[in-house]
Formats: C-alpha cells, sequence, structure tokens
C-alpha cells in the first residue's frame, strides 16, 4: 500500500523523521495498541496529515514496515558483498553476528518484527512475513550455492532442504537473544559479545558439522 503522493512530495528527511517515529510507537506498543495520538503530537503534526500521507492506520505500518526491512537489507546486502570470497560456515557467522550487532545499535528494527511474527492482529501479517521469509531465503541460498560450488558443502545436500534449517536456526538464536523464554538455556539473553560470539561460533560450527563436506 504505497504512500500518497503528498506524503512523496515531503522532504526526504522529514518522511524519514515521519517512518522512523512511527517505528518507534509499532515496536513499543504493537499494531492494536500503538496511538496516532501519542504518534502526532511527538511530531507535532495534525492528526489529519497522517491520513493524508497514508489513507488509515493499516496503511502506515505497511509504509513502516519497507521501511524497516529496507534497513535490513541494506545491511545484510553489504555484509554478503563484503564477505564473497570467504568460506560458506564464515559467511554465515559473520552474518549471524552482524544480526547480532544490529539488534544491540537499533533493537526497535527487532522489537518491529516480533510484533509481526507474534502478534496476530498485524494488518498484512501473512504477506509482510512471506517477503521477510523470501528475502531471507534469496540471501541464505545466495551463501550455500556459493558454497556448493566451492567444495564447501555436502555435494548431495539438498539446497532448499538447508536453507531452511540454517534460516530457521539463526533467525531462532536472534531472537533467543532478546526472549528469555526461548532460550534453552544458553545465556544467550544476557551474553556479553564476548560470550555470545562464541555462541554464534558454536552454532556454526554445528551446522557446519552437518552441512559441511567431508575430508
Amino acid at each position: 500500500m504505497p504512500p500518497s503522493s503528498t506524503f512523496n512530495n515531503l522532504p526526504s528527511d522529514k518522511q524519514e523523521r515521519i517512518l522512523d517515529e512511527a517505528l518507534s510507537e509499532f515496536a513499543a506498543k504493537g499494531y492494536a495498541r500503538a496511538s496516532l495520538n501519542r504518534l502526532v503530537s511527538r511530531l507535532g503534526i495534525a492528526k489529519g496529515s497522517i491520513f493524508k500521507y497514508f489513507r488509515d492506520k493499516p496503511g502506515l505500518f505497511s509504509q513502516v514496515f519497507d521501511f524497516a526491512v529496507e534497513r535490513v537489507k541494506r545491511h545484510l546486502r553489504r555484509v554478503r558483498e563484503d564477505t564473497r570470497g570467504q568460506d560458506v560456515f564464515t559467511r554465515l557467522e559473520t552474518s549471524l553476528l552482524a544480526g547480532q550487532e544490529m539488534i544491540a545499535a537499533n533493537p526497535r528494527l527487532f522489537q518491529f518484527y516480533l510484533k509481526v511474527v507474534f502478534e496476530g492482529d498485524v494488518p498484512f501479517r501473512g504477506r509482510l512475513l512471506a517477503s521477510i521469509r523470501l528475502f531471507s531465503h534469496d540471501y541464505i541460498m545466495d551463501l550455500l550455492t556459493d558454497g556448493v560450488a566451492e567444495g564447501q558443502l555436502r555435494p548431495d545436500l539438498d539446497l532448499e532442504m538447508a536453507a531452511l534449517v540454517v534460516d530457521a536456526t539463526l533467525e531462532r538464536f536472534l531472537i533467543a537473544s532478546v526472549m528469555e523464554h526461548m532460550d534453552t538455556g544458553l545465556g544467550l539473553k544476557d551474553a556479553d559479545p564476548a560470550q555470545a560470539s562464541r555462541l554464534a561460533a558454536g552454532l556454526v560450527d554445528t551446522l557446519r558439522r552437518g552441512l559441511g563436506a567431508r575430508p
């Protein structure tokens, strides 16, 4: 659901401020409890402006989702390009650590994502989650395909199944780092950077033992 031409005609810094404040509101409160009154008060604009820009609350949420996801995509694309030529498991570990660093630097992005994952009243929820999974799948498949070409993965590996396992494993690791009840005793929630790095290395080593080429 694209924003109106009125919003698109705003200066880019004003567009970003509106979306950034809306991201904070949705990340903190979720979709249902997010308050447009609270949002416009922080922005210092009339509530009617929000409806001129996005038509309704679902439209605003959809635009904030695109705004947040694009930030993550840009970050991961840089990681993918910066690690080209490296061992596939090194690239997976670097990707996982980059995710942890992004969560630490801007926790609102991951909190917003968790609201989409766990709250059933989010508009367009199925479409939004599908778009995230598609990007994640393509990102991981790119790494795995390179790994097969370089002889770093088992030649008989089912890449689609491997991508599913890797995607689910990395996501659960990141979720456990912010939600204690999703941890299984590793201590991810309160891990300092050095501990988190060791745990990430251990996770990727487990993947290596299952997916890696035999000597």
